[in-house]
């Protein structure tokens, strides 16, 4: 039997064929989870005896731009403002990889687990809308967001390679790890 050796092109050939298939497959998939949105709801009160999450927006979504609604809060300590969370409700071939839930903590206040506990006290509200699980991602070289999907208990999906057209890409993102987290 003859041997086919394979060159370096055919295999990179290969790795990027199977890399586009997996990021189609997992598209497809989130797209296709429950998502209900008639309208926002009336946020609760989202505390959890450390911080406090104030919603300071309802983004309505753009279907043009293929944009979902979205739920904008402050993270608050206190009467401080140390950061700021975002939920996006509902699936989207970007959101595969910008996520449902965005998130970013003040330099000064790092390193405490806010960021954690901001992502738990947005989960009611996606339950609201009918949503069982939540995509957050994050740059491949991101450590510390990294660190918060694994102490969240986020499932590490995968890392996948960013979409050239994705505004992420756009910007200058190469690879986005990409982590699964229950609502439940």
């Amino acid at each position: 039997m003859d041997e086919i050796m394979l060159d370096d092109d055919d295999e990179l050939s290969d790795a990027i064929l199977k890399d586009e298939l997996e990021t189609q497959q997992g598209i497809e998939y989130y797209n296709a989870l429950p998502v209900v949105f008639d309208d926002f709801i009336e946020v609760p009160e989202l505390s959890d005896g450390v911080i406090h999450l104030v919603c300071t927006a309802k983004v309505p979504g753009n279907p043009e731009k293929k944009y979902v609604p979205s739920y904008e809060f402050a993270v608050c300590k206190g009467s401080e403002k140390i950061g700021e969370i975002n939920l996006r409700i509902g699936y989207t071939d970007g959101l595969y990889f910008g996520g449902q839930i965005g998130y970013g903590i003040d330099e000064q206040h790092r390193g405490n687990g806010y960021a954690g506990r901001a992502c738990r006290l947005v989960l009611p509200v996606a339950k609201a809308h009918g949503m069982e699980k939540l995509l957050i991602t994050n740059d491949h070289n991101n450590d510390a967001s990294r660190r918060v999907c694994e102490k969240l208990g986020a499932r590490f999906v995968r890392t996948a390679r960013m979409a050239r057209w994705h505004v992420m890409y756009k910007e200058g993102r190469r690879f986005s790890n990409i982590f699964e987290l229950s609502v439940d």
